[in-house]
């Protein structure tokens, strides 16, 4: 009879690293979104039209370390913001293409054993391409921060909604994606 404890204490240990290696792992995901640039269309007499937004698209890829925890890296294609500026030769139009690749940390949250919650932190090392030299072109690391919630359809499949800004670029990305964990 005083086994008894001792077997159920056993199984329930068992089970418990059973369900915690379950939720640890690889994962790799895409999303696609749209990016407003927040400082790209600041008002000026010598701005004749701008367009701050475009689709984005990324991809990322992680380990979980446990239900709460993971590190997760991300390649992002912010899109292009452009615009029609005055010049001393005529009206002349703008643009500048962004991407960025990057490393977060990312903290979760069940909030049921289907839905999560999420906010992660890191840095991107972003680069700006311009047509024309008198934009200013950037190459630099930057802080990146988000809020997500993912939703498990299935055993290894989740919808992911999120939520991104950077520092310096002064963009956000709002996005829905699929996410794979490896099993």
């Amino acid at each position: 009879m005083k086994a008894i404890p001792v077997i159920l204490a056993a199984v329930a240990v068992c089970a418990t690293w059973e369900a915690a290696a379950q939720e640890t792992g690889f994962y790799v995901g895409a999303a696609l979104g749209q990016t407003k640039f927040t400082e790209w269309c600041e008002p000026s007499p010598a701005v004749l039209a701008c367009d701050d937004t475009d689709t984005a698209w990324k991809l990322l890829g992680g380990y979980r370390f446990n239900r709460n925890i993971a590190v997760e890296a991300t390649y992002v294609d912010w899109g292009t913001a452009s615009g029609t500026v005055q010049t001393g030769s005529g009206p002349r139009g703008v643009s500048a293409s962004q991407t960025s690749t990057g490393i977060a940390a990312v903290g979760s949250l069940d909030l049921t054993p289907r839905f999560t919650v999420f906010g992660k932190a890191g840095f991107l090392m972003t680069e700006q391409e311009t047509p024309a030299s008198s934009v200013r072109e950037r190459d630099e690391t930057e802080f990146h921060y988000g809020l997500g919630v993912r939703f498990s359809v299935g055993p290894a499949w989740s919808l992911r909604g999120e939520w991104e800004r950077t520092e310096k670029l002064k963009a956000q990305l709002l996005s829905i994606g699929l996410e794979f964990r490896f099993r």
